[in-house]
Protein backbone atom coordinates (compact mmCIF):
# COMPACT_ATOMS: atom_id res chain seq x y z
CA UNK A 1 0.00 0.00 0.00
CA UNK A 2 0.99 3.78 -0.92
CA UNK A 3 3.30 4.66 2.19
CA UNK A 4 4.13 1.64 4.17
CA UNK A 5 7.67 0.86 5.65
CA UNK A 6 9.33 -2.00 5.38
CA UNK A 7 12.20 -2.53 7.78
CA UNK A 8 14.64 -5.35 7.47
CA UNK A 9 16.93 -5.07 10.24
CA UNK A 10 21.08 -6.22 9.74
CA UNK A 11 20.95 -10.28 9.34
CA UNK A 12 17.40 -10.45 8.17
CA UNK A 13 16.98 -12.99 5.39
CA UNK A 14 13.97 -13.60 3.75
CA UNK A 15 11.88 -13.46 0.22
CA UNK A 16 10.28 -10.45 -0.81
CA UNK A 17 7.72 -10.66 -3.68
CA UNK A 18 6.86 -7.84 -5.58
CA UNK A 19 3.45 -7.91 -7.43
CA UNK A 20 2.76 -4.77 -9.04
CA UNK A 21 5.08 -1.70 -9.71
CA UNK A 22 6.44 0.24 -6.36
CA UNK A 23 8.34 3.07 -5.39
CA UNK A 24 10.75 2.23 -2.97
CA UNK A 25 13.31 4.92 -1.16
CA UNK A 26 15.72 2.67 0.73
CA UNK A 27 18.55 3.50 3.26
CA UNK A 28 21.65 1.35 4.14
CA UNK A 29 23.19 1.69 7.26
CA UNK A 30 26.48 -0.55 7.54
CA UNK A 31 27.33 -0.48 11.35
CA UNK A 32 29.11 -2.83 13.85
CA UNK A 33 26.93 -6.00 14.83
CA UNK A 34 24.97 -5.42 17.46
CA UNK A 35 22.65 -7.88 19.86
CA UNK A 36 19.24 -8.61 18.50
CA UNK A 37 16.97 -10.08 20.67
CA UNK A 38 13.83 -11.19 17.71
CA UNK A 39 15.32 -14.77 16.75
CA UNK A 40 14.77 -15.48 13.78
CA UNK A 41 15.21 -11.80 12.81
CA UNK A 42 11.93 -10.74 11.80
CA UNK A 43 10.95 -7.68 8.91
CA UNK A 44 9.34 -4.88 10.65
CA UNK A 45 6.12 -3.42 8.82
CA UNK A 46 4.40 -0.48 9.41
CA UNK A 47 1.02 0.47 7.63
CA UNK A 48 0.70 4.09 5.73
CA UNK A 49 -2.01 4.79 8.05
CA UNK A 50 -0.06 4.38 11.04
CA UNK A 51 2.39 6.57 10.20
CA UNK A 52 0.17 9.24 9.10
CA UNK A 53 -0.94 11.21 12.20
CA UNK A 54 -4.64 12.87 12.06
CA UNK A 55 -5.02 16.82 12.50
CA UNK A 56 -7.05 15.97 15.74
CA UNK A 57 -3.84 13.73 17.30
CA UNK A 58 -1.44 16.66 16.47
CA UNK A 59 -3.72 19.42 17.73
CA UNK A 60 -4.64 17.56 21.09
CA UNK A 61 -1.41 15.45 21.47
CA UNK A 62 1.11 17.58 19.67
CA UNK A 63 3.90 19.82 21.85
CA UNK A 64 4.41 23.61 20.90
CA UNK A 65 8.25 23.80 19.87
CA UNK A 66 9.76 26.43 22.39
CA UNK A 67 12.23 27.05 19.85
CA UNK A 68 9.29 28.91 17.19
CA UNK A 69 9.77 32.02 15.12
CA UNK A 70 7.12 32.30 13.55
CA UNK A 71 3.26 31.04 14.22
CA UNK A 72 2.97 28.14 17.21
CA UNK A 73 4.07 24.97 14.99
CA UNK A 74 2.80 21.75 16.84
CA UNK A 75 5.05 18.05 16.51
CA UNK A 76 4.58 14.53 17.54
CA UNK A 77 6.59 11.61 16.47
CA UNK A 78 6.59 8.26 17.16
CA UNK A 79 9.79 5.66 16.48
CA UNK A 80 9.62 2.43 14.64
CA UNK A 81 12.83 0.81 15.29
CA UNK A 82 15.71 1.82 17.86
CA UNK A 83 18.86 -0.35 18.09
CA UNK A 84 22.27 0.36 18.11
CA UNK A 85 22.99 3.20 16.15
CA UNK A 86 19.95 3.45 13.96
CA UNK A 87 16.57 5.03 14.55
CA UNK A 88 13.85 4.92 12.29
CA UNK A 89 10.34 7.15 12.96
CA UNK A 90 7.40 9.28 11.90
CA UNK A 91 7.03 12.86 12.95
CA UNK A 92 4.34 15.60 11.87
CA UNK A 93 4.53 19.28 12.54
CA UNK A 94 2.07 22.23 11.85
CA UNK A 95 2.67 25.03 9.86
CA UNK A 96 5.60 27.36 11.56
CA UNK A 97 9.10 28.34 11.58
CA UNK A 98 12.08 27.11 13.94
CA UNK A 99 15.78 26.37 13.57
CA UNK A 100 17.29 23.12 12.96
CA UNK A 101 20.56 22.91 15.53
CA UNK A 102 23.96 21.32 14.50
CA UNK A 103 23.65 17.60 15.08
CA UNK A 104 26.61 14.86 15.09
CA UNK A 105 24.08 12.65 13.29
CA UNK A 106 23.01 12.47 9.92
CA UNK A 107 19.48 12.44 9.47
CA UNK A 108 17.78 10.93 6.16
CA UNK A 109 13.81 11.26 5.60
CA UNK A 110 11.22 10.75 2.94
CA UNK A 111 8.25 13.53 3.05
CA UNK A 112 4.80 11.64 3.22
CA UNK A 113 2.96 14.69 3.40
CA UNK A 114 3.19 18.69 3.40
CA UNK A 115 4.58 21.72 1.82
CA UNK A 116 7.73 23.55 3.72
CA UNK A 117 11.49 25.31 3.14
CA UNK A 118 14.64 24.58 4.35
CA UNK A 119 16.78 27.42 4.82
CA UNK A 120 20.59 27.10 4.74
CA UNK A 121 22.60 29.37 7.60
CA UNK A 122 23.17 31.16 3.96
CA UNK A 123 19.91 32.42 3.36
CA UNK A 124 19.50 29.72 0.09
CA UNK A 125 16.48 27.93 0.59
CA UNK A 126 15.21 24.63 -0.64
CA UNK A 127 11.09 23.89 -1.46
CA UNK A 128 10.19 20.07 -0.25
CA UNK A 129 7.02 18.72 -0.56
CA UNK A 130 5.54 14.86 -0.69
CA UNK A 131 7.50 12.65 -2.30
CA UNK A 132 10.84 14.42 -2.01
CA UNK A 133 13.88 12.35 -0.34
CA UNK A 134 15.83 14.79 2.13
CA UNK A 135 19.57 14.28 3.72
CA UNK A 136 20.68 16.58 6.52
CA UNK A 137 23.96 15.84 6.87
CA UNK A 138 25.76 15.86 10.46
CA UNK A 139 26.80 19.75 11.58
CA UNK A 140 23.90 21.45 8.85
CA UNK A 141 22.22 24.10 10.60
CA UNK A 142 19.38 26.22 9.20
CA UNK A 143 15.40 26.77 9.38
CA UNK A 144 12.54 24.84 8.54
CA UNK A 145 9.72 27.23 7.14
CA UNK A 146 6.61 25.29 7.33
CA UNK A 147 3.55 26.25 5.01
CA UNK A 148 1.40 23.21 5.37
CA UNK A 149 1.73 20.35 7.78
CA UNK A 150 4.13 18.10 6.79
CA UNK A 151 4.27 14.21 7.89
CA UNK A 152 7.88 12.77 7.27
CA UNK A 153 9.64 9.40 7.52
CA UNK A 154 12.89 9.65 8.88
CA UNK A 155 16.06 7.65 9.75
CA UNK A 156 18.72 9.27 11.74
CA UNK A 157 22.39 7.51 11.87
Amino acid sequence: ILGDTVILPKGWSGRWDVLKDIHKVWFVHDHPDIEVTMNPIRAIITHYNALVFSAHCLENQGSVRPDATRGLPKTIARTLYDIGPTEVGTWSCSPGSFPYLPRDTDECFYVLDGLFFLTNADGTAQRCTNGDTVVIPKGWYGTWDILETVTKLWVIV
